[in-house]
């Protein structure tokens, strides 16, 4: 399941359980089509994610090319092992415009900074 709300210029998505592409794409076009020009990026918060596949990652990274914001996206995990994983899925998805944090303020600093 993803959550969703806006945090100032931030959009934060929360994943609890498995990481779906679908949802995550769903719930970012929500964000994209409606409030485009009131957000910098994505805060994605993934310290409540249970399970995420090679196969759904991929997904996600096509769907973001495709149908794409062209905004930056943080990914707020637990430790340094999400981090790889992160660095993996951005290696193997050609993923851009994304980096990994631990620690919430840093991620939203990050965002902010991205602000054109």
């Amino acid at each position: 399941m993803i959550k969703s709300w806006k945090d100032g210029e931030i959009v934060w998505l929360e994943v609890e359980g498995e990481f779906l592409a679908d949802e995550l794409a769903g719930e970012s076009k929500k964000w994209y089509e409606t409030k485009k020009d009131e957000y910098v990026g994505y805060l994605v918060d993934v310290r409540k994610m249970t399970k995420q596949t090679a196969l759904e990652q991929k997904k996600a990274e096509e769907k973001a090319k495709t149908e794409g914001t062209g905004k930056p996206r943080a990914v707020l995990g637990k430790d340094i092992a999400m981090a790889t994983l992160v660095n993996i899925y951005a290696r193997f998805t050609g993923a851009e415009g994304i980096k990994y944090f631990t620690d919430a303020e840093n991620a939203k600093s990050w965002l902010l900074s991205k602000k054109v």
